[in-house]
């Protein structure tokens, strides 16, 4: 079976391009996997090499890495731009970027030039000892540095190649080259214009929900490109785009645009349709409260003390209709007083234990305070070696039984790993790797492991 020509252009080639391998590389040996991590989790014995950059195709790496993946990640001098996005942690010996601390961590590090004479060769050695390349430049970029997928199956034909892009590696010639990043994905795949409130603009998420989204497809497509070269020894190349990462999470907008011939617009947190689904304020704060359906609303009318029959679902929360109607603001009205006379904490239990969906609008220290986040251990801490700030990072998520994940290193310094991965993946000698230093086709940065500030 061919490959999709529109992700593999030159298939054909790939048998000549071996050619071009140089000798060392072709000599070379897988070493033991893991060889620098600790073994653990389910992806024990996967090694993966990651060469992008921000969040999408980096993250994906590190949810591997959480579950035992040795990831490599390759940085260019300097390191990666998202090491120093805002905001940063200052308080250490050198800054760092908070996005960055939380999402890098279990990965290792290694610095390489890819534009000094050897640096090519170094990709190229990692690829032949590993599972999976991860990439994310814009369509076209590597190709031009002579870094092909094709290159990559001649070096290691049963290599998984996870290409991130924003917009994909094809479709429409004039959005390709375009540049991409997470708010572009969210504004392209259709999430912007569903968000926010009807009074003001659309709005972008605030969390990088595009660049998440890709690195959960990222991930599970990797996984099922290696079931695949488990079964036929056969690598493939997986092209995995920002927007529709975001197009395929928008639910009903498609089917009602299509079916219906209509579209939705940025409503605000409030549901046009039934009620009550929105934030509502508290005297500290506020909750967010959900009665979806006419099982779960019918428990609302009982617990604000109204006709059951005056104020039912037909009447309050059918349809847009029904939400708009004086028995549906008059419910609304109710909800909210309640709400703004009471504590989150007060309205949230009294709500659940009317079984009505509710729950506080977390902030950054309510989830570090919470015992439900400690308890399962969603945010644990972890020293960034970049910085030597001690922080808190998201935890393990999802909980397995018996092969479960762990975070075991903060995120590294820049290029921390590299002389490690130099001699015991690629059998260097010290004077050889000395060399590659003085060539700065390889560089590092020696990494802080032990506090350099108390805790917060």
């Amino acid at each position: 079976m061919a490959h999709d020509k529109r992700l593999l252009k030159q298939e054909d080639q790939i048998e000549k391009l071996k050619e071009a391998i140089p000798d060392w590389i072709k000599n070379l040996e897988r070493p033991e996997t893991p060889m620098l991590t600790p073994k653990f989790g389910p992806l024990e014995g996967i090694r993966v090499v990651s060469s992008g950059i921000v969040i999408a195709q980096p993250w994906t790496a590190t949810k591997m890495a959480m579950f035992g993946a040795e990831v490599i990640h390759v940085e260019r001098p300097g390191g990666d731009i998202h090491r120093r996005t805002a905001p940063n942690l200052v308080r250490g010996e050198r800054t760092h970027g908070c996005d960055f601390a939380n999402e890098a961590v279990c990965r290792l590090s290694l610095g390489l030039d890819f534009k000094k004479p050897r640096g090519i060769e170094l990709l190229m050695a990692l690829w032949k000892i590993s599972d999976v390349w991860m990439e994310s430049s814009a369509p076209g970029t590597l190709e031009r540095s002579g870094i092909t997928p094709e290159l990559a199956m001649a070096v290691n034909p049963s290599l998984v190649i996870l290409r991130v892009s924003t917009y994909g590696q094809y479709g429409q010639d004039a959005m390709l080259g375009r540049p991409g990043y997470d708010a572009l994905g969210q504004a392209f795949g259709g999430l912007m214009s569903i968000t926010g409130d009807s009074s003001g603009p659309p709005q972008r998420a605030k969390a990088y929900t595009a660049d998440y989204l890709t690195a959960l497809h990222g991930w599970a497509a990797v996984m099922m490109g290696l079931w695949e070269a488990k079964k036929t020894g056969r690598g493939q190349v997986i092209d995995n785009s920002q927007f529709e990462a975001v197009h395929v999470t928008q639910g009903f907008q498609m089917p009602w645009i299509t079916g219906e011939g209509k579209k939705s617009a940025h409503t605000g947190n409030k549901a046009p349709g039934f009620q009550p689904y929105d934030t509502f304020m508290c005297k500290d704060g506020y909750v967010f409260i959900g009665a979806l359906g006419p099982i779960i609303y019918s428990r609302v009318p009982k617990f604000l003390g109204l006709d059951p029959d005056k104020y039912s679902y037909e009447n309050c929360s059918l349809d847009e209709a029904a939400v708009a109607s004086e028995e549906g603001l008059e419910v609304d009205a109710r909800l909210r007083e309640y709400c703004i006379n009471h504590t989150r904490w007060e309205v949230e239990e009294a709500l659940n234990k009317a079984q009505i969906g509710c729950c506080r609008v977390m902030n950054a220290e309510d989830m570090l305070k919470d015992e439900h986040y400690a308890l399962r251990e969603s945010h644990v801490p972890v020293l960034d070696r970049q910085s030597g700030i001690p922080i808190r990072v998201g935890g393990i998520t999802p909980k397995m039984s018996l092969t479960p994940g762990q975070v075991w290193r903060g995120a590294p310094a820049i290029g921390e790993d590299t002389t490690d991965i130099m001699s015991k993946l690629f059998g260097f000698s010290e004077k050889e790797i000395q060399e590659f230093y003085d060539a700065e086709t390889i560089h590092r940065t020696e990494p802080f492991s032990e506090p350099v500030v108390e805790p917060l």
